[in-house]
């Protein structure tokens, strides 16, 4: 956790910059600008921006419960969706995750918990489901890099989870998408109640984004809560292609890896604007329904 503080510079907004950096001019204007100098300190303005930015990111978290929640991808108040984000007070940075029996459907900003890195709440009010935070914190730990580190048990990948090979086949577009993007976990064990398991959990992923816990759920990592919601619904879909056509009976057909391999990087070219803005957008629609159906999620 303390890893991923560093990646998460807070910079004081434009406004208190040029603030800040305001030269005083004698006049009438330029002393209301001086005492406001004064009273502003820089330790004001990155605790200010803290919160601001862990607001944003709890409504966005909060964003991908209510998704999920409308595409039917969860299970009432179980599973488990956390991100980290810088604690509201500018100390640090806290684990986001909602507490203890909350439906998806109820989940708003302002439901989260913060968890420091001894699982402690240092934010909000309640507590966390101890397989959830210890999975998730462990899973952090063993990938600072993982802003976001969702675990579902979506219907048709948690069907291919449990079959014998519980590989994702290479027969349709949306599959492509994750070609040697996925690992897998055989060894499941029961419920979680030490950071242990969330640490094996981080090996099995290894440098891998999604994790399919074999008789179980699956797990993604992402940067952000765009991504990391993308990646979650279209391998949601890649599986529901892949069951639906494995239950006609007929062979699958599955795509030659040179092609497989051509189409992965078209969708994940990073000189491809469009495509690297992809998750964003579709993210960002998914947040203008919920605004309209159910706004509350914001508060």
């Amino acid at each position: 956790m303390r890893a991923a503080a560093a990646r998460l510079p807070l910079q004081p907004s434009r406004f208190v910059s040029r603030l800040l950096k305001a030269e005083f001019i004698p006049g009438k204007v330029s002393c209301l600008r001086a005492r406001r100098l004064h009273t502003v300190s820089k330790t004001d303005v990155l605790v200010e921006d803290a919160k601001r930015e862990n607001w944003r990111r709890r409504v966005d978290l909060a964003a991908c419960y209510r998704g999920f929640e409308k595409f039917g991808l969860h299970e009432g108040v179980c599973n488990h969706l956390s991100m980290m984000a810088p604690a509201a007070d500018g100390r640090g940075q806290v684990m986001l995750l909602i507490p203890y029996g909350l439906h998806w459907s109820e989940v708003r900003a302002s439901s989260f918990v913060g968890l420091n890195e001894r699982s402690e709440v240092v934010e909000g009010d309640g507590k966390a489901e101890i397989s959830a935070a210890t999975i998730h914190l462990g899973v952090h730990n063993a990938r600072p890099d993982a802003v976001c580190v969702f675990h579902l048990h979506p219907p048709y990948c948690t069907a291919i989870g449990s079959l014998k090979n519980p590989e994702l086949r290479m027969c349709h577009q949306n599959s492509c998408r994750f070609y040697n993007c996925i690992a897998y976990d055989r060894d499941y064990s029961g419920h979680s109640h030490d950071d242990e398991e969330g640490m094996r959990i981080g090996r099995q992923l290894g440098d891998k984004s999604l994790l399919f816990m074999c008789n179980h759920g699956v797990l993604v990592v992402a940067e952000t809560a765009a991504k990391a919601f993308d990646d979650i619904y279209y391998l949601e879909r890649a599986c529901m292609t892949q069951v639906l056509a494995l239950s006609t009976g007929e062979a699958l057909f599955e795509l030659p890896e040179e092609l497989v391999s051509q189409v992965h990087e078209q969708f994940h070219k990073e000189n491809d604007v469009a495509k690297m803005n992809f998750s964003g957008a579709h993210f960002e629609s998914v947040k203008r329904i919920l605004a309209k159906e159910n706004p509350d999620f914001m508060e």
